[in-house]
């Protein structure tokens, strides 16, 4: 996709801004009611119940999101209000990435996790817009000027997004997260900001997504290292060479901007069809093939849903996720596929 088209994706979705003046669809208000009542603890904090209860800037900027969609106002202040202040810098405007209840300190690692700033910043423009409140937009672009600041640098032919702030240069490669690139939320920073930067942030992760995708599925891994000399793209070394918990929002995140090319489709679609809605991989091996022993849980099976799975099955309902991840995904999608009408 050309830079001009990732343009044309921020022009749309700023005058479609999802549920700005319209009440949110249905069904996005009952599946936010049930994430609500299992994920969302008193004063504000998303808990992920697959890790043992901990949370995340991920987890609060979902949180935000959500309760944005829905309307619910009140559990947006509370969301945001918790992860800016247990969770945001005071050296910027970035957030700790994870918080242990229990935990001396319950913050341990001040490292951020980029997603998560984006997520947050998404949230707090779509809410300014939707509620009339300047304040969260302001303080969306404090963030995006920070993330844009302090999160990118040139690595070869590429303006890379990086993960965090540190652990992730190495001596012969940076390490990338194609899942952190949430690309509603860039498509926005641009929409805000007018910063041309964020059109190179945008077309270059557009690129590295096209380039780096491996194995006979043609699937892009949770981890990508990019070489510091070359620009040459391998599967980073140091994790599972998988495509699974988080290479599984790449499609979702492509699919909610309309950024998804048709060839990156088609190979997604190849990959969901030969499985099929009954027996979809929670991991595959990008260089063994090998599957996981069990299936995907059914955040998964929403994203296939909306990626190019020949099914006519219905999203799965929250009331039956596993945990807190699935329920973010199946809920993100909701709210993609519904956007999709509204636009």
């Amino acid at each position: 996709m050309s830079i001009m088209a990732a343009a044309g994706g921020a022009q749309m979705l700023s005058s479609g801004n999802a549920f700005a003046d319209d009440a949110a669809p249905d069904a996005v208000a009952q599946q936010w009611a049930i994430f609500r009542s299992k994920y969302l603890r008193p004063g504000g904090r998303v808990i992920d119940t697959g890790n043992g209860g901990e949370s995340h800037s991920e987890g609060q900027g979902y949180g935000m999101l959500f309760a944005a969609a829905a309307g619910d106002l009140a559990s947006f202040e509370a969301i945001w209000m918790w992860a800016r202040t247990n969770l945001q810098h005071t050296d910027d405007k970035l957030f700790s990435w994870r918080y242990l209840s229990g935990h001396q300190p319950a913050v341990p690692d001040k490292n951020n996790a980029t997603d998560g700033d984006l997520l947050i910043a998404l949230a707090l423009g779509r809410a300014g817009k939707r509620f009339k409140r300047p304040d969260f937009i302001q303080d969306a672009m404090a963030i995006y000027g920070d993330v844009v600041n302090l999160m990118t640098m040139k690595v070869g032919p590429y303006v890379v997004l990086m993960p965090g702030k540190t652990g992730f240069v190495k001596k012969d490669s940076v390490i990338l997260n194609l899942s952190y690139y949430v690309m509603p939320s860039l498509l926005q920073a641009f929409d805000l900001t007018a910063d041309p930067r964020w059109r190179t942030v945008m077309q270059d992760g557009l690129r590295l997504v096209a380039a780096g995708r491996f194995g006979q599925w043609r699937l892009p891994p949770d981890w990508l290292a990019v070489n510091r000399a070359t620009g040459a793209l391998s599967i980073a070394q140091g994790w599972p060479p998988r495509f699974s918990y988080d290479a599984i929002r790449v499609p979702l995140y492509l699919y909610w901007a309309h950024m998804l090319a048709p060839d990156v489709l088609a190979d997604f679609s190849r990959f969901w069809n030969n499985f099929g809605a009954n027996a979809l991989p929670g991991w595959v091996d990008l260089m063994t093939g090998a599957r996981s022993p069990y299936n995907a849980p059914p955040g998964y099976l929403a994203v296939a849903e909306c990626t190019g799975l020949d099914s006519a099955g219905e999203l799965p309902t929250l009331d039956h996720a596993p945990d807190y991840y699935s329920a973010a995904l199946t809920l993100l999608v909701y709210i993609a596929r519904a956007e999709e009408t509204i636009k």
